[in-house]
């Protein structure tokens, strides 16, 4: 940070400053904030004018810099005074000249005040939204240059303006590079504006947004991400103006490695499940404006998504062979934070339990139907003892399976849902063919069909 520092543009921790900077990196086709120059800026300024001149971009002004001179009424033709105005802060960047008190936002000197006209969510000049509120936020001339940019990365999500932010510095710069290219592309085409992600439903938009980015872009770096909902307009009410929603790295892996693997085909069969399964929906993209998604939902907020991996109803996964275990393997390793050699290691114990209970339906509509950790493990006990007397040559489960595989002292109560789950998975795939020719077992409820972890109030 104090190398940084030395330079006019840094990492300040702001989403709209910081994304700002990243774009006139990627425009100017420097490798890094900290090496850009004025010299630099200048020429970005001038495209920066033009390409806001163009209706995709001055229809909704009114919403991202509100009241400014690209927005209000009284500048009919606002490329000259907005022009005028970013060349007085290209001048400050080399004078002395400052506000004597340091910027809110980057602690270096301040130069100029800024209201929500040029810095989102920040105080409107007469209210009292924050202390000093008639002047506004002091800050840099480096902040307010940046802050002219960080449209060029905004996604459209309903009547709302979503803008990703990212824990990995080096994925939000290579988040930029691929803004700065659809920028280039309305640059030559002759028009502009935010693109729109197909969906109102904010959860729903993010995991669009992410999935298209991480099977667009090969080797995108694993990275938390946090999305910024808002819409500044002048008259808005903040409390329904603004909404955070925030993917773990751990997410973001497991969905990065699930939309390259088969194409994603494998994973959207499970994101399928996910959807009202009681409603006429024409394909994904009519579920994804229309509903919301209960496993997107439960992915942002730490709650399990194992169920939806195997049909309950017809008893078997939902994506059968070694893809199927990868994907839900990939899943408990990457967002359920499960160690390699433990999934392993039940895995094995539920292709050596499915043998044992292949005739006896009893048992395994009891495994089915435990809905509690108790019950699981009364299950699994008859299993290890009664089912399997005389026909191992070892025990089923030992002690240190029970306490470090099974039911660790160490994981939340609430993981032996994964173990239920996963024995079931693997289960079903070795007894595939008996489970499905077996029309008795078709007639009989899985009692199960409700997820645990689906509801999402």
């Amino acid at each position: 940070m104090d190398v940084e520092k030395k330079s006019l543009w840094f990492t300040t921790g702001n989403p709209f400053v910081d994304t700002g900077q990243e774009m006139m990196a990627a425009l100017a086709g420097v490798a890094h904030i900290s090496e850009l120059t004025k010299e630099d800026v200048k020429p970005l300024i001038e495209r920066l004018v033009s390409m806001y001149m163009q209706e995709g971009w001055r229809k909704n002004m009114h919403t991202i810099f509100p009241m400014s001179v690209l927005a209000s009424p009284s500048y009919p033709n606002p490329k000259e005074p907005y022009s005028a105005l970013l060349s007085e802060w290209l001048r400050l960047l080399d004078s002395d000249e400052s506000l004597g008190i340091p910027c809110a936002i980057s602690g270096t000197p301040a130069h100029i005040y800024l209201s929500k006209t040029f810095l989102p969510m920040s105080d409107s000049v007469g209210y009292n939204f924050q202390s000093a509120s008639q002047k506004g936020t002091p800050v840099s001339i480096p902040i307010s240059i940046a802050l002219q940019f960080f449209p060029l990365a905004l996604t459209k999500i309903g009547k709302m303006w979503g803008l990703p932010h990212f824990s990995n510095a080096a994925a939000q710069a290579k988040w930029a590079d691929g803004m700065a290219g659809n920028v280039n592309f309305g640059e030559t085409v002759g028009s502009g504006g935010v693109g729109d992600v197909g969906t109102s439903r904010p959860v729903n938009a993010f995991f669009r947004l992410i999935e298209r980015l991480v099977r667009d872009q090969r080797g995108f770096p694993k990275s938390g991400v946090t999305l910024y909902l808002f819409n500044n307009f002048n008259q808005v009410d903040y409390t329904s103006a603004t909404d955070i929603y925030y993917m773990p790295s751990g997410v973001f892996g497991f969905i990065q490695a699930a939309e390259n693997h088969n194409g994603g085909r494998d994973w959207h069969q499970i994101v399928w499940r996910g959807y009202p399964s009681d409603r006429k929906i024409e394909d994904e993209d009519d579920a994804l404006r229309r509903f919301n998604n209960t496993i997107y939902w439960n992915l942002l907020h730490d709650r399990s998504i194992s169920g939806f991996f195997i049909d309950r109803k017809n008893r078997r996964p939902v994506v059968r062979g070694q893809s199927g275990w990868m994907l839900f393997s990939n899943y408990l390793k990457e967002v359920r934070r499960m160690e390699q050699a433990r999934i392993e290691n039940l895995k094995d114990l539920g292709d050596r339990i499915a043998p044992i209970i292949r005739n006896r339906k009893r048992r395994l509509l009891a495994l089915e139907g435990a809905d509690s950790r108790g019950k699981l493990t009364d299950v699994l006990y008859r299993i290890a003892t009664k089912d399997s007397a005389g026909k191992l040559n070892e025990p089923l489960i030992t002690f240190d399976q029970l306490v470090g595989d099974l039911f660790p002292h160490d994981t939340q109560y609430s993981d032996w849902r994964e173990v239920k789950y996963l024995l079931l998975f693997r289960i079903y795939e070795q007894l595939f063919d008996d489970l499905r020719d077996d029309r008795e077992y078709a007639n009989v409820n899985t009692g199960d069909e409700g997820n645990e972890e689906e509801d999402q109030g």
